[in-house]
């Protein structure tokens, strides 16, 4: 199971876009947004972000491995989605990222009211029957 904090992290990279508390820069590929930065750290140490800039509260981060990241983290989704379990996970280029989306849709589909304008990466946009992509 992934950490809350863990969880609201990687999501909040998921939701990023115009809109959205972390904004997304497509010619860069950058996050930038308003993070804990004791889990940022983490990750960083981990390898699985790099430190772009701090600048006050903000921080830019990006991603790396970010396609392997999207493709799990979609699948994860999808795999929640069909009613399958995280047996799955094995089978993905990241584990970790799909896990963190297979638990994000199941704490979605918990709402007893669901956010028809929910955007995030791998959930369909529900006005084009699309599957949001990053």
């Amino acid at each position: 199971m992934i950490s809350k904090k863990v969880r609201e992290l990687f999501v909040s990279l998921m939701e990023a876009g115009a809109d959205a508390e972390v904004s997304y820069d497509v010619e860069t590929e950058q996050y930038c947004g308003y993070f804990n930065s004791a889990v940022v750290d983490k990750y960083i140490e981990l390898g699985a972000l790099e430190l772009v800039e701090e600048a006050g509260d903000a921080i830019t981060i990006l991603i790396n491995n970010r396609d392997d990241f999207l493709s799990s983290f979609a699948a994860g989704i999808r795999e929640a989605k069909l009613g399958n379990d995280q047996s799955y996970a094995d089978y993905n280029a990241n584990p970790f990222a799909f896990s963190v989306g297979f638990e994000h849709f199941h704490k979605i589909a918990k709402k007893k009211r669901p956010d028809l304008d929910y955007i995030c990466h791998g959930f369909e946009n529900t006005e084009t029957g699309l599957t949001h992509q990053q």
